[in-house]
């Protein structure tokens, strides 16, 4: 890992000078890697009421809506099934609901119906082809809601 944050330092550089900023002169690769430290204000050093406060950075957890051929994650459908690449097919969908909404569909314990198996999962209407249409489409199941569609294909 070390190794990969060393070689990328030449190529900020030089990404650096095309933008016209002069870039700075190469530290070692320890320094390049270390943070610098800041003094601890002293008791008579207090923050003012006008003074901005930096807020602590939080991952974010908003969601991020992805478009048609976005490929979100693959899961292993249950029973030994082959592994399938969940995708966003139309619309616009989160792409970790969609792999949560394919792992509830394919538990066991989740009612289907007919050969089809047909369930609603979070919302979403969820449907598999028979095995042997989904040897000849690749498509294992696929789930609607509203004008979004995810898909479970077959990866080769």
């Amino acid at each position: 890992m070390r190794s990969r944050v060393i070689a990328c330092v030449p190529v900020l550089l030089l990404f650096m000078s095309a933008c016209g900023e002069k870039p700075e002169p190469e530290a070692a690769p320890s320094a390049a890697l270390t943070t610098p430290a800041t003094p601890a204000p002293s008791a008579s050093q207090t923050p003012t009421a006008s003074a901005p406060q930096t807020p602590t950075a939080r991952p974010s957890r908003k969601r991020v809506l992805a478009g048609p051929g976005t490929v979100c994650g693959e899961i292993q459908p249950p029973v030994g099934g082959p592994m399938a690449a969940v995708a966003v097919a139309a619309g616009r969908a989160d792409c970790r609901t969609a792999l949560k909404i394919f792992r509830t569909y394919y538990r066991p314990s989740t009612p289907k119906q007919g050969s089809a198996g047909v369930a609603t999962v979070g919302g979403w209407r969820c449907a598999s082809n028979s095995a042997a249409q989904a040897s000849i489409s690749g498509r294992l199941s696929s789930c609607r809601q509203a004008a979004a569609k995810i898909v479970a294909d077959v990866i080769p």
